[in-house]
């Protein structure tokens, strides 16, 4: 299931050229740290009735590098329910003077249809311009769109990356007397300027001027939390006869549930086979996981994008017979199942990826691309990914967890939290067994344990490489300088907080140094970080850790040392610890064996932008630690 990105049609008269596009009128102060600059961001929405609306959107940009000619390429979607009316482009060069037109042989128009999307209406045209010899050039397209689909109205983000700065942008709602305009404003200079028309309706009209480029910072939130954006909603809508009303989440579960109402009947054989399938199980959780299994052994996934397929999934007794659906539709039929059974269970609305930004719970509309079910017991809950046919049950990893989701239910749908992962539940185990050559040689069997977040990418390795593609992946993500994989073995433990293993044994080459009668030995094999990138500036955005630093990893290695060597001095343990996490390594002396232990736990979370700081001092302070190392000496 998509996000559906709603755009329309307005017709304005082009005028091609009739503007001052000489580069050299740009201010200077907008040309710094800039890759392009838009000259003119212009678009107009127009809201004809409940269930349509026109948008007309020019776009002028002045390309000063190389890295800008991306903003040279102008792509547009439509479908079934939307059409492309009219597709303009220019080319100017720096003095402002017409080169040339988009023709309309310049203009390619594609299906989006691909493997996994099975059914899908989606289109898109696309044109761009040659890369130009020199430097500046200014490119203008115009696109002129009509929607049939308002169940979302569009997000105004004109400044939408980092290196791109503003000259002039504006952004116009127009709306008919008897429809609302719901929106939500973030990094905006000012407000809008609402105006009331002659016959009744109100126009909304957001202006930008003169805002410079932004370079992101290192660890800095979602472009949407630091660049002027307008989020803009309906309060009623209509698409292809389904009418709905939305001002609160309680409104877009109630449409929702009329989408898919009656869609959940099983046939009575299939019925049948459920009933016996779980006859020996008296648990919820125990019926839950043998038709959560049968699920991912009978059907697959594909994507479903008809119409208002977005939303609406295919009924149940289809997905029996034809063994296949979407999120909405696998979901959907595990939902049946269990209603089969005697377990209630509920659809959940979540944006799912995980690079993707929570849902604005205080703006309900629609911002959701994927559904997971939600099965309820007793004083716990259950979340099921049902389209993946490898997913431990219970199991959400980063794709869809700690975020918030629309929790569909008969009546009063309210936004619930999907489960967080702690780093406790993200462990790294690993234990290193070396053995040193005299030249400094050695050979290590490593065995580690992943859960949780850290388990994931090696289940994708698991299930989705060959033998090859594993062995290339795991030369490439081993961080050691000079190393021959000799053999590996990877496996999984499926459960809520699974675990994957790799077992690998190595060869490396010159792991220590020998340097007359002294041995040089570092002691973090496999998990030395580095430092943080240090600000050559005051630093503006607050710092975000994301789940990606919620984990605990703990690294025992016994290197087996060569006969005769003595340690030159010794090494105190290190303890290290700040609000972002804890570490400590120490050493162990056994004879000719060294017991290397090394444990860290990190904390995420959003932290001011003074503790940057912070951050950089506490990875400048483990990446000396992790690069420790112990010098032997021999003896005679």
């Amino acid at each position: 299931m998509k996000h559906i990105v709603l755009l329309a049609f307005c017709t304005i008269q082009t005028a091609w050229a009739q503007t001052d596009y000489k580069a050299t009128t740009i201010p200077a102060t907008l040309k710094e740290n800039a890759h392009a600059v838009v000259r003119e961001h212009e678009t107009v929405f127009t809201v004809k009735s409940i269930g349509e609306a026109q948008t007309y959107n020019r776009t002028v940009i002045t390309v000063l590098d190389e890295q800008g000619d991306g903003q040279a390429k102008r792509t547009e979607w439509y479908d079934k329910l939307s059409k492309i009316t009219n597709f303009e482009g220019a080319l100017y060069d720096a003095g402002g003077k017409l080169i040339r037109k988009l023709k309309k042989a310049d203009i390619s128009d594609y299906s989006t249809y691909s493997d996994y999307n099975f059914f899908d209406d989606d289109r898109y045209k696309t044109a761009s311009f040659p890369k130009q010899p020199s430097y500046p050039y200014t490119v203008e397209f115009i696109v002129e769109t009509t929607e049939r689909n308002l169940m979302a109205y569009p997000t105004w983000a004109p400044q939408n990356e980092e290196f791109l700065a503003i000259e002039h942008a504006t952004f116009t709602v127009n709306m008919p007397a008897n429809l609302a305009l719901r929106y939500k404003e973030r990094n905006l200079p000012n407000a809008a300027v609402v105006t009331t028309t002659t016959d009744g309706g109100k126009t909304f009209v957001w202006k930008l001027s003169n805002i410079p480029a932004v370079e992101f910072e290192p660890h800095s939130p979602p472009v949407q939390e630091q660049l002027p954006v307008v989020y803009t909603a309906p309060t009623d809508f209509e698409v292809q006869d389904y009418k709905g009303k939305l001002t609160t989440w309680s409104d877009l579960g109630a449409f929702y549930n009329s989408l898919n109402d009656n869609r959940d009947r099983i046939p009575d054989a299939l019925r049948q086979q459920v009933i016996e399938l779980t006859k020996n199980e008296t648990t919820t959780a125990g019926k839950v996981r043998k038709l959560y299994s049968f699920l991912q052994s009978q059907t697959r996934y594909v994507s479903i994008q008809l119409g208002i397929g977005g939303w609406q999934t295919i009924e149940a007794e289809k997905v029996a017979m034809n063994k296949y659906g979407d999120c909405k539709a696998l979901t959907n039929y595990m939902k049946a199942l269990l209603k089969t059974v005697g377990v209630p269970s509920y659809p959940a609305l979540v944006r799912a990826g995980d690079s993707e930004p929570d849902a604005l719970i205080d703006f309900p509309s629609f911002q959701f691309n994927h559904v997971i079910l939600c099965v309820p017991d007793k004083r716990d809950t259950l979340f099921l990914e049902c389209t993946d046919g490898h997913n431990p049950m219970g199991y959400l990893s980063d794709f869809t967890g700690n975020r918030h989701a629309l929790l569909i239910l008969p009546a009063g749908s309210h936004l619930i939290k999907t489960p967080v992962y702690q780093p406790t539940d993200n462990r790294q185990l690993r234990q290193i067994v070396v053995n040193v050559t005299e030249q400094g040689d050695a050979t290590a069997d490593a065995r580690t344990r992943f859960t949780g977040l850290q388990h994931d990418k090696y289940s994708a390795i698991i299930h989705n490489m060959s033998r090859d593609e594993q062995r290339s992946w795991l030369i490439k993500h081993t961080s050691i300088p000079a190393f021959e994989l000799n053999t590996f073995a990877l496996t999984e433990e499926p459960g809520a907080i699974p675990a994957a293993t790799a077992n690998l044994k190595l060869a490396i080459r010159r792991w220590a140094t020998i340097s007359g009668t002294r041995l040089f030995l570092p002691l973090n094999l496999m998990s030395a970080l580095g430092p943080a990138a240090p600000m050559t500036h005051p630093r503006k955005a607050p710092l975000k850790l994301g789940t990606e630093y919620d984990y605990d990893d703990s690294d025992t290695v016994t290197y087996q040392l060569p006969k005769g060597y003595t340690p030159e001095y010794q090494i105190e343990p290190v303890t290290i610890s700040s609000k972002f996490g804890q570490y400590t390594a120490q050493l162990k002396l056994d004879g000719d064996r060294v017991i290397y232990t090394r444990h860290i736990t990190m904390h995420g979370g959003t932290f001011p932008a003074a503790a940057y700081t912070e951050w950089v001092d506490f990875r400048k302070k483990v990446a000396k630690a992790d690069r420790m190392q112990l010098v032997f000496v021999k003896s005679n």
